[in-house]
């Protein structure tokens, strides 16, 4: 494997207090205003060495489109929205597009309501493999947390994952648990937070931390968890889905080579003329 990096989410935040309506930070039309809580990736770029990340800037520079697989189950899928195109993969592909172009990524629903990560892995075939994506998101562990698997299995099967996940060759990005009630009074969430930083560490993989965005948020008294997560005490609301997918686009740009962050706004979309 390449230099072990795992990028904690909070050093490379800054909070933008931005007001909502017509002109808050709608890079187009088809991007929802952002939450006024919401915040923004670091002004300041990171740049990648790793191969894989400089193979998708090279991709983009040459106007070929990224496929980005998220896989995970109902944080993914959106089964508890009644709007499934409110769920975070759309919204990290408006962002994305907005960032980079329209048609510059498509971002492929793999979410699952109710998976474990066993049921999520079993999958990885048929949804993550055989889609030859460039990028692939891991949504994983709240479902096992709040069911209380025992940390040792859990240990087993991300590992079995991340074993999967390396032989397609795309970069991997892991996202966490969110900030949750039911989440919360778990016994195996700090056993699952340290078992993800560890992954991360060993195999090379981003760790992105929904969870420490969300602390992030409540701390500086921007939202409280009753705006973020629903009334069944598990579930995102609609204004976190859009923030969860405006971030997560921002780090991925950043984690992109500087001329491709920069330049590719100035291109010319990739949408068939």
């Amino acid at each position: 494997m390449g230099k072990l990096r795992v990028f904690g989410l909070l050093a490379g935040l800054s909070v933008a207090f931005l007001g909502v309506g017509a002109a808050a930070l709608a890079s187009d039309a088809s991007e929802p205003a952002r939450p006024v809580w919401c915040p923004t990736a670091a002004a300041e770029r990171s740049q990648s060495n790793d191969i894989r990340y400089r193979k998708i800037a090279e991709k983009l520079q040459h106007r070929q489109p990224i496929r980005l697989v998220a896989i995970g189950s109902s944080s993914t899928e959106g089964s508890d929205l009644a709007d499934r195109q409110q769920a975070y993969p759309v919204q990290l592909e408006r962002r994305l597009n907005a960032l980079f172009g329209a048609g510059s990524f498509v971002v492929l629903n793999k979410g699952r309501g109710g998976e474990a990560m066993p049921e999520t892995i079993a999958r990885f075939g048929s949804d993550v493999e055989q889609q030859n994506p460039d990028l692939v998101i891991w949504q994983l562990g709240v479902n096992d947390v709040v069911r209380q698997q025992d940390h040792v299995i859990s240990a087993r099967n991300v590992d079995a994952g991340l074993n999967k996940l390396d032989l397609i060759g795309a970069p991997i990005i892991l996202m966490d648990m969110q900030l949750a009630p039911k989440v919360l009074q778990s016994s195996a969430l700090q056993p699952m937070r340290a078992l993800l930083a560890d992954a991360a560490r060993r195999r090379d993989a981003m760790l992105w931390s929904r969870f420490d965005l969300m602390r992030g948020i409540v701390d500086k008294g921007g939202a409280t968890i009753a705006e973020l997560i629903k009334t069944d005490e598990l579930h995102m609301t609609v204004p976190m889905h859009a923030c969860t997918g405006m971030v997560l686009a921002e780090t991925i740009a950043d984690r992109l080579p500087l001329r491709a962050g920069r330049d590719m706004a100035s291109m010319r979309d990739l949408t068939p003329r």
